[in-house]
């Protein structure tokens, strides 16, 4: 009797699964593959037919926490509305998911902050590729000499609703009707 065949994308989503698991009770301090494949009943090798390296694990979850955000901020680049309702979609749909994010599971978020201070790279390419689409977003109204002054003042004035960190540290200060304040603030330098 053949073997059932196992469902690679079931597999891939448990050990990102498990490998969360394992991040919210060290706070971010241990990640072994080993451990995780042991937690889930497969062996190491097989494991490592997922994700060679620990490096490689640490990519997969950093892609899937990054992905819904980098779609919000796409959707609001793409979006058919004015800029000041695309930068208002693109400010509090990334807000909204960060700070969900937090309230569900605290000890998961600051493992996550604690597992992107290894990994510097990985924050950039994401903060690089959301610095992206506010540029464009903002190109639409911006003339190109007060572009980069503008997306400047755009990141400085949102960091308490964008930045995880300030998210965890004031978190009854980031609400919508306060980024939506801040907004308000930004709008007069929007031609």
């Amino acid at each position: 009797m053949a073997r059932p065949k196992i469902d690679q994308d079931e597999v891939r989503f448990r050990l990102l699964n498990e490998a969360e698991k394992l991040l919210s009770e060290t706070n971010g301090r241990r990640l072994v593959l080993s451990e995780i494949a042991d937690r889930i009943g497969f062996s190491q090798p097989y494991i490592h037919k997922f994700f060679a390296t620990k490096s490689d694990l640490v990519r997969a979850l950093a892609r899937r926490w990054f992905d819904a955000v980098e779609n919000v901020s796409a959707n609001a680049l793409t979006a058919d509305a004015p800029v000041p309702e695309r930068l208002e979609m693109w400010l509090l749909g990334m807000l909204r998911i960060k700070r969900d994010r937090y309230d569900a599971d605290p000890a998961l978020f600051d493992a996550y902050m604690h597992l992107a201070a290894d990994h510097p790279d990985l924050i950039s390419a994401h903060t690089d590729r959301l610095r992206q689409d506010l540029t464009q977003i903002l190109s639409d109204c911006v003339p190109s000499a007060e572009l980069a002054a503008t997306v400047e003042l755009v990141e400085d004035a949102t960091a308490l609703f964008r930045i995880p960190q300030n998210i965890a540290r004031y978190r009854a200060s980031v609400t919508d009707r306060r980024a939506r304040a801040v907004l308000e603030l930004i709008k007069p330098r929007l031609p």
